[in-house]
């Protein structure tokens, strides 16, 4: 076996391994995934698993990283917009939803676990997280830039950073649970949820 066939073949067993453990994670949960339960599924040995990840935690960890790269993929893809910066945030909203929704039973299991592992990736609600998370960083700076403009009311930005932020997570998982929303609802929920938030913070006429 050629070196280049025996790479594809090892990152064939290790996409194999993941596919296995994210499955087990949306049907039980990240406290139901076990070595031995990924063995099963996919009749592999323990000792093949524990060659391309050191633990469970591992597996864990690396999910996670693969889910929030994806969102962070499509958040990247965003075009700033200068004159409007409230358009800009609400194209990265709409595509985190977008995002979220494609990779449903996933994102579910990861955002309501509570276990340590998994919440150093998703937690967004301490003082300072804009220095650590890139999501809440990009969007604290974006409001900043809207405030500079005057086109938002002066408001602590990494505070409203987060509120905007766990306001489209709620509307995100209702969307999930109440999942069979047409579409064409589902897109006007979306389009004043925003209408609403800015609301909140543009500035009036009578601040000027």
């Amino acid at each position: 076996m050629t070196k280049e066939r025996q790479l594809r073949k090892q990152e064939e067993i290790r996409n194999i391994i993941l596919e296995a453990a994210r499955d087990i994670i949306s049907r039980e949960g990240v406290k139901g995934l076990s070595i031995r339960k990924i063995t099963n599924a996919i009749e592999y040995s323990p000792a093949i698993i524990y060659h391309y990840f050191k633990d469970k935690n591992e597996i864990i960890e690396t999910l996670v990283g693969e889910g929030y790269k994806r969102i962070l993929d499509s958040l990247s893809s965003v075009a700033k917009n200068e004159s409007e910066p409230e358009e800009e945030i609400k194209e990265v909203f709409t595509k985190y939803i977008k995002a979220a929704l494609d990779n449903k039973d996933e994102y579910m299991a990861v955002m309501l676990n509570d276990d340590p592992l998994v919440k150093q990736k998703t937690i967004i609600l301490e003082k300072g997280i804009s220095q650590k998370s890139r999501t809440i960083g990009i969007l604290s700076e974006t409001l900043k830039r809207g405030i500079q403009q005057g086109r938002f009311a002066a408001f602590d930005a990494e505070l409203t950073a987060q509120i905007m932020w766990t306001s489209a997570f709620g509307l995100t998982m209702k969307l999930m649970i109440e999942a069979d929303i047409p579409k064409q609802q589902v897109d006007d929920l979306v389009e004043n949820h925003f209408r609403t938030l800015f609301y909140g913070i543009m500035r009036r006429k009578e601040e000027e």
